[in-house]
């Protein structure tokens, strides 16, 4: 067996996909699997806190060392959007749990960076 997951939780959720993808193929009971997930660009565009790319990628190393590769294949495939239409409609954005902390997050930051601060 093969799985392949698009994320469309938050990342922890794209964590134990990864996990239980490792542990399926360190159990033989899959020959490989691959986790779709968005971009950094394309995640700014999605409902608040979905897994992405960008947060994943520092744990790499810690999936290399389960020595997946000798028994299949685990990957990570990045997606990104063509292009963005100004006038399509915008997905409402969530007001529960950390969803308005992630918004206020984002506004500081953009904030920060037009006016040339680090952030």
């Amino acid at each position: 067996m093969f799985a392949v997951e698009w994320e469309t939780g938050n990342v922890s959720s794209s964590h134990r996909a990864l996990n239980k993808m490792t542990l399926g193929i360190r159990d033989d009971i899959l020959c490989g699997g691959i986790l779709v997930l968005p971009s950094r660009r394309l995640y700014e565009l999605l409902t608040d806190r979905i897994g992405n790319y960008r947060e994943v990628a520092p744990y790499f190393d810690i999936w290399r060392h389960c020595d997946v590769a000798k028994r299949g294949i685990l990957a990570v495939l990045e997606i990104e959007h063509d292009r963005e239409d100004p006038s399509a409609p915008a997905l409402t954005k969530g007001t529960d749990g950390y969803a308005l902390v992630a918004r206020a997050k984002r506004a500081s930051a953009k904030r920060k960076s037009k006016t040339g601060k680090k952030h």
